[in-house]
C-alpha cells in the first residue's frame, strides 16, 4: 500500500504498544530476574524465533491491507498470538513471585482465542477472495502465477497469454473448439510519451487495460503483449462474433477521457482479429495476429 501504515492504522498501533508497555511491567513488577544459570538458551531460542515470527506477520498484515473488518479480526489475532509467545519468552528471564505462579499457567489462553479469532477472520477472507477472483478471472482465467505479471497494467504478459493459447490449441485439435485472439495497438504512443512522460504513459496503459478487460467477456482474457500493444484470447469464439467483440472494445477505449492540463481524448488504436486453423501452434498464431496487425495499421 503506498499509504504509511503508521498514519493508516495508527489506532491498532497504539494498541498493541500500550498492550505490550502493560505487559512488560506486570512481568517488572511480579517477578524476580533468574539466574543466568537458569535461563535455558534453546528455550529462548525457540521462543523468541516465534515472537519475531508472528511480529513480521503482524507488520505485513497492516503494511498490505487497508482498513476494515478483515484486517481488525486479522490484527487481533495475530497480536493475540504474538503475546502468548512473548510471555513465554519472558517466563525464561522471569520468575513469577509465589502469589502469582498461576500466570505462568495461563500464557497459552492468549493464544488459543488469537487462533479463533482468526478462525472467524478466514470467513471474511473467504468472501472477499472470492469477489477479487470474480474481478480478476479476465486477466487470469483460472491460473495464478505471478512471475507473469505486468506491475504497470496489473494484467499478465506475453508468456502467461502464450501458456493460455497452447491449452486453447490443445481443446482446439481434440474437440474442435474455435477460439479466436485479437491485437489491440495505440496509435501514436510514443509520441505521448514523449510529450507527456513515463509515469502519464505508463497510467494510460493501465487505464486501457482497464477498459478492455471491463469491455469483453467474462470468458475472455486480456493480457499486455508488449509495449502498447495488449492481446485479447477468445475461446469458444467464431470470427464474426470476435469482430463484433473488438469493435465494441475498440469503441469503448475511444470515448477514453484523460484529465491531464485539460480534459481530452488520447485513446485511438488499431486493432485486428484472427480465428485460429488447422495446423496452427502458438508461434504461428501470433505471427499471423502481427502481420494482420500490420496490414490494417497501413491500410489505415
Amino acid at each position: 500500500m503506498k499509504s504509511n501504515i503508521f498514519k493508516l492504522h495508527r489506532t491498532l498501533f497504539a494498541l498493541f504498544i500500550t498492550i505490550f508497555t502493560v505487559i512488560i511491567l506486570t512481568i517488572a513488577l511480579l517477578s524476580n530476574l533468574k539466574p543466568l544459570a537458569d535461563i535455558k538458551w534453546l528455550d529462548v531460542i525457540g521462543e523468541g524465533g516465534i515472537a519475531l515470527i508472528t511480529l513480521c506477520w503482524l507488520l505485513v498484515t497492516l503494511h498490505t491491507r487497508p482498513k476494515g473488518k478483515l484486517t481488525l479480526l486479522l490484527f487481533i489475532g495475530i497480536m493475540m498470538v504474538h503475546f502468548s509467545m512473548l510471555l513465554d519468552l519472558l517466563d525464561e528471564f522471569y520468575r513469577y513471585k509465589s502469589h502469582f505462579q498461576w500466570m505462568s499457567r495461563v500464557e497459552a489462553i492468549p493464544a488459543v482465542l488469537g487462533l479463533i479469532i482468526m478462525s472467524f477472520a478466514l470467513v471474511y477472507w473467504h468472501r472477499e477472495q472470492h469477489i477479487i477472483n470474480n474481478r480478476l478471472i479476465k486477466s487470469e482465467r483460472f491460473y495464478r502465477e505471478h512471475s507473469f505479471y505486468d506491475f504497470v497494467t496489473g494484467l499478465y504478459s506475453a508468456s502467461y497469454m502464450k501458456k493460455q493459447i497452447q491449452s486453447e490449441l490443445y481443446h482446439f485439435n481434440n474437440d474442435n473448439t474455435p477460439f479466436c485472439l485479437s491485437l489491440i495497438d495505440i496509435k501514436a504512443f510514443d509520441v505521448y510519451l514523449r510529450e507527456h512522460g513515463v509515469e502519464a504513459a505508463n497510467s494510460l496503459l493501465s487505464d486501457i487495460g482497464s477498459l478492455i478487460q471491463v469491455n469483453i467477456r467474462k470468458s475472455d482474457l486480456v493480457c499486455r503483449y508488449a509495449g502498447d500493444l495488449f492481446i485479447v484470447l477468445m475461446p469458444n469464439t467464431q470470427l464474426c462474433q470476435s469482430h463484433l467483440i473488438n469493435q465494441h472494445v475498440a469503441n469503448m477505449i475511444r470515448q477514453h477521457v484523460l484529465y491531464l492540463n485539460s480534459l481530452s481524448t488520447y485513446s485511438d488504436i488499431n486493432h485486428t482479429t484472427i480465428q485460429v486453423e488447422q495446423r496452427d501452434n502458438v508461434d504461428s498464431l501470433l505471427q499471423r495476429l502481427n502481420r494482420c496487425l500490420e496490414v490494417q495499421k497501413k491500410a489505415a
